[in-house]
């Protein structure tokens, strides 16, 4: 076989290779586009509950205005019915008399049957105000879903870009190979003369055996060498450093902040749940040994996926948990034998 028939089947090759790898973007591109329409057909499912419960806290406070102002009313009447109750006694004790025995019983009465009315008034407060705070809260975490309903389709719609500009690119590659292999068929018939291919062949292998040798020599001598940190772990090195050195001086500068929490604990789709000890300044730390994989981590409800490399699989990570509120906070991780030895 002649370089020129080597040459035409490794452009087949590339070919057959460029096909099927447009292939398998067009089809990720379908999957794409179908996550797309999937993702935008939620957004106006999310505007109408953002509508409803927009308009249940509406009627909730009008609820409670309501409740409130009754609640004042009874105030007022179990005082009018305290001073009532305060002078009819007077009037019994300074002249006592069947009628005024009468009125004052009546007027304990009256003051009992308002005492009553505040208390349940203000139980109907007390109840009122809670399904509010409910409402409210449920309006937070439905904004939080819509804002990552539309971070994700943005994400989307910025792979469906990059992967029909990269569609386009290998249409154009395989076009290229294409005219390549044709080329090459037609100047097949101009092969050259056995003997120097022979020559050539002996050549190539004698420098094959020289870059074998080469690499074997530069295996040996890196095999030697001491071995670094991944640029991986430089950069996750820097980002762990960087952390550290901001929360310590957030801490410094807010001394004798107390905790947001009683008991907070680390909980994960792969790890056993950790407790997290206070740092100082709404920070928590926790250590915990992470398995590889699409994961996610939860903390007080709240939950961060996140993807851990295979060459972690098995290490000791530190969580720093930054709480925002008692309902929202930041969790930041690093492989603790970058830092810590």
């Amino acid at each position: 076989m002649n370089a020129t028939a080597i040459a035409a089947i490794l452009l087949s090759l590339c070919i057959f290779c460029s096909v099927s790898f447009a292939q398998a973007l067009e089809q990720e591109i379908k999957d794409t586009k179908q996550s797309i329409k999937q993702t935008q057909r939620r957004i106006p499912q999310m505007e109408v509950l953002a509508e409803e419960l927009e308009l249940e806290l509406q009627s909730f406070s009008r609820k409670l205005d309501s409740a409130e102002q009754d609640l004042a009313k009874s105030n007022r009447d179990a005082a009018t019915a305290q001073s009532s109750l305060q002078a009819t006694k007077s009037a019994h004790q300074a002249h006592a008399s069947q009628d005024t025995d009468r009125a004052m019983r009546k007027a304990e009465h009256a003051y009992a049957m308002a005492e009553r009315g505040v208390k349940n008034r203000s139980k109907r407060v007390e109840r009122i105000q809670g399904k509010y705070q409910e409402l409210l809260l449920s309006k937070e975490r439905l904004a939080q879903q819509r804002n990552s309903l539309s971070a994700q389709l943005n994400t989307q719609n910025s792979k469906l870009i990059r992967l029909q500009k990269n569609l386009v690119e290998q249409q154009k590659a395989a076009l290229e190979d294409q005219r390549a292999n044709e080329l090459a068929e037609q100047n097949r018939a101009q092969q050259l003369v056995a003997q120097r291919l022979e020559a050539e062949r002996r050549e190539a292998e004698k420098k094959q055996a020289t870059i074998v040798q080469t690499m074997a020599n530069q295996a040996a001598a890196q095999k030697n060498e001491p071995k670094g940190l991944s640029a991986a772990d430089q950069a996750a090195k820097s980002k762990a450093e960087s952390l550290i050195a901001s929360l310590r001086q957030d801490i410094e500068s807010k001394p004798g902040r107390k905790p947001l929490y009683k008991r907070l604990a680390l909980k994960g789709q792969k790890l056993i749940t950790v407790p997290f000890e206070f740092m100082g300044a709404n920070y928590y730390r926790a250590e915990a040994r992470v398995s590889s994989g699409e994961q996610f981590f939860e903390v007080s409800k709240n939950r961060f996926n996140r993807n851990v490399t295979e060459a972690d699989d098995g290490q000791i990570y530190v969580f720093i948990y930054q709480a925002k509120s008692a309902s929202r906070g930041i969790l930041n991780y690093y492989k603790k034998s970058l830092l810590e030895k």
